[in-house]
């Protein structure tokens, strides 16, 4: 395959480099893998990271190799990719598969889009609890917690729709009208915490020191402004080459993360459709839960 090659995409004109690249030693699987996968993906994900700054983790020398985090754009970045300024970080924006395609030409195998659109930053589109099993807790361990995420839930009259992080953990999505800041979506997020940890106290922790945590950890600093999570239909660091992929709560008994990769996603969300798509459709008012104070 050869070293450099300029192609064309929608439009974009993109120079492309060591295609045969191996980014997952394990399974296999190149840099044009991964160009491919998100070629075949950008139906769904142009919905869910478009108009999203974008946090990415780069792996220059493959998933066993060092890595680093990049928030601000590059100077080698092309003319036409889109930023947006944040205090003193320019981040890269999601604006197309051309963008997309030059990012993962750079070895960025993690996107972590942010939570809110470029035309409304203090606004969250959802508010995200992020079940995370402490060792040696693991997968077994977050899908029961996240059961009972759903119960609580259901109690306060809200829907959440779940991810398998592509790791050990579990992220649960609540949409929310376009009217609710970073600080009410926390506060909502630490008050199922607690709930879940008086509820399940030896199997449930809000406890942030790792040293100290037991059980499975409810990050709610998730919802803060700056603080991202793994978006999505991302691909992950991982040796199996998984994949962050949503599933329906009645089939969450039914997957583990492997069953998800770079490989099997593509064929998955053609059968099943993108299971994700209430999250951007169905977002959901907390006017009806001012008692609990997060207002």
């Amino acid at each position: 395959m050869a070293t450099k090659q300029i192609v064309q995409v929608e439009g974009r004109s993109l120079q492309l480099s060591n295609l045969d690249k191996v980014l997952w030693p394990r399974v296999g699987l190149t840099k044009a893998n991964l160009l491919d996968y998100h070629a075949s993906l950008f139906g769904l994900t142009k919905h869910h990271w478009m108009d999203r700054t974008l946090t990415v983790t780069r792996y220059p020398h493959g998933v066993e190799g060092e890595f680093f985090y990049q928030k601000n754009v590059p100077q080698s970045a092309p003319p036409w990719v889109a930023t947006h300024q944040i205090e003193e970080t320019n981040y890269i924006v999601a604006k197309d598969l051309a963008t997309i395609s030059w990012l993962a030409n750079s070895a960025a195998i993690e996107f972590h889009p942010s939570t809110f659109v470029t035309s409304r930053p203090n606004v969250p589109s959802y508010a995200i609890i992020d079940l995370d099993p402490t060792a040696p807790q693991g997968f077994a361990e977050a899908v029961q917690i996240g059961k009972y995420c759903r119960d609580v839930l259901a109690e306060l009259g809200l829907h959440g729709y779940p991810k398998l992080s592509g790791a050990t953990g579990i992220h649960i999505y609540i949409p929310l009208q376009s009217r609710y800041d970073f600080g009410i979506t926390a506060q909502l997020v630490r008050v199922i915490g607690l709930t879940l940890q008086r509820l399940h106290p030896h199997k449930v922790t809000l406890e942030r020191l790792i040293k100290n945590r037991h059980g499975v950890y409810v990050d709610y600093m998730q919802n803060h402004p700056g603080r991202t999570i793994v978006g999505v239909y991302s691909p992950r660091p991982t040796p199996e080459a998984t994949v962050s992929t949503p599933v329906r709560w009645e089939d969450l008994d039914s997957y583990e993360p492997r069953d998800f990769t770079l490989q099997t996603v593509p064929a998955w969300v053609r059968e099943k459709g993108d299971l994700f798509e209430p999250v951007l459709s169905k977002p959901q008012s907390l006017e009806h839960l001012r008692n609990l104070q997060l207002f």
